[in-house]
Formats: C-alpha cells, sequence, structure tokens
C-alpha cells in the first residue's frame, strides 16, 4: 500500500499534544521563577509546594513533546526505527 501525503499529515490530537507540551514547559519554567521570588522572600512552605508542582508540570511538558517528536518521526520512517538503514 502505498503512503499518500495525507498519511504523513500530524492529526490534530498530535498538534495539540505538542502544543499543550510546550505551554506546560513553559508554565513549568514560569513556576520554578516564581517560586525563586517566593524562596527569596521568605515563603519557605510556598517554595515547597512550587517547586513539586513546577517540576511536576516541567517533566509532564517534557514528556508531551518527546512522545510527540518520537510519534512523528517513526510516522515519517514507515515504522522502522530511524537510526537503522532501510
Amino acid at each position: 500500500m502505498t503512503n499518500s501525503p495525507e498519511d504523513k499529515r500530524p492529526t490534530a490530537v498530535s498538534r495539540l499534544a505538542g502544543w499543550v507540551g510546550y505551554a506546560c514547559a513553559l508554565v513549568g519554567i514560569v513556576i520554578i521563577a516564581l517560586v525563586l521570588v517566593a524562596a527569596g522572600g521568605g515563603f519557605e512552605g510556598w517554595a515547597t509546594l512550587g517547586i513539586i508542582a513546577g517540576v511536576i508540570v516541567f517533566l509532564l511538558g517534557a514528556v508531551l513533546i518527546t512522545i510527540n517528536f518520537r510519534r512523528g518521526r517513526m510516522r515519517d520512517s514507515g515504522g522502522a526505527p530511524t537510526h537503522e538503514p532501510r
């Protein structure tokens, strides 16, 4: 079966996962920056809670971005790992 150009286009779900991943990574970085401000202001409890939330959100974004890239690479390679010759 031949692959048509329509088969290689990203789906709406994959695009959404990519954008949500980028947004989560950005929000995670912002939360970590705000945690530094909270820690400097003497709010140790909020800083602890914020660093946990920031790391979780950032890692979730990194995982979504990685999954999106991996899915795109596998789709473009015809299902074979991209580091192996066809």
